[in-house]
């Protein structure tokens, strides 16, 4: 294997593991609590990731080849804006948790369960309106960018630079980290849309559990990072 491949490679594993990170995860969930199923939910993991690989191929690329760096109070405040962004995220979460009720319905002679919220009557969970797709898909871009600039995201710019001796590779470096990091978060929403899809066939208890649970996590790595953030 050349150099050059073995960079790739090196970059490509490193933006998988990246994505897993706690705080990503928690964002990309609470998204996927609103879109039970696998297709959807991959959507939306890939967006947090192209949003999040746009902010690190962009200011990785620029900072490879002038030389400068992020200053530390950017990070500091791209940081504190993440956990304030998952606490409400999180608080959010459990209010669609508490309006949640599902139902037994009857079909042409077939009984499917449908689950709806007192905000939303008579949209069925799986299928929001088109508007709410495109909003979805807009704040996962969004979510995924800020994610970008903060903590390990603002950090993992200056690999490249340390690890390659030319601009250029410095920007393969990142491109490759950039799809590693889209890849393994659109798998990550596949398998998350799937069980939440299997929670909300079981009952609407365990389907609301589900959201709630993952508000409540939103909210305590909200927390930290703002902990963090402020340290």
């Amino acid at each position: 294997m050349t150099d050059l491949a073995l960079l790739l490679a090196t970059a490509l594993v490193l933006g998988a593991v990246h994505s897993f990170a706690p705080d990503h995860l928690a964002a990309v969930s609470i998204f996927v609590t609103r879109r039970p199923g696998w297709r959807g939910a991959l959507g939306l993991g890939a967006r947090w990731g192209l949003g999040h690989s746009v902010v690190i191929v962009t200011w990785g690329s620029a900072l490879a080849i002038s030389g400068a760096t992020l200053p530390d109070r950017f990070t500091s405040y791209a940081e504190r804006l993440v956990g304030l962004t998952l606490i409400v995220l999180g608080v959010l979460a459990l209010w669609r948790a508490h309006r949640l009720h599902g139902h037994w319905h009857t079909h042409n002679g077939v009984r499917h369960w449908h689950v709806h919220s007192h905000q939303s009557a008579g949209e069925r969970a799986g299928a929001p309106h088109p508007e709410a797709h495109r909003h979805e898909h807009g704040a996962m871009l969004g979510i995924g960018m800020l994610h970008g600039l903060a903590g390990t995201g603002a950090l993992v710019v200056a690999l490249p630079v340390a690890a390659s001796a030319t601009a250029s590779r410095a920007v393969l470096f990142l491109a490759a980290f950039g799809l590693g990091t889209i890849g393994a978060m659109a798998l990550f929403g596949a398998a998350a849309g799937w069980l939440m899809r299997g929670a909300s066939r079981v009952s609407s208890l365990v389907h609301r559990g589900a959201i709630a649970a993952a508000g409540l996590v939103s909210i305590a790595v909200g927390a930290w990072w703002l902990a963090a953030g402020g340290a």
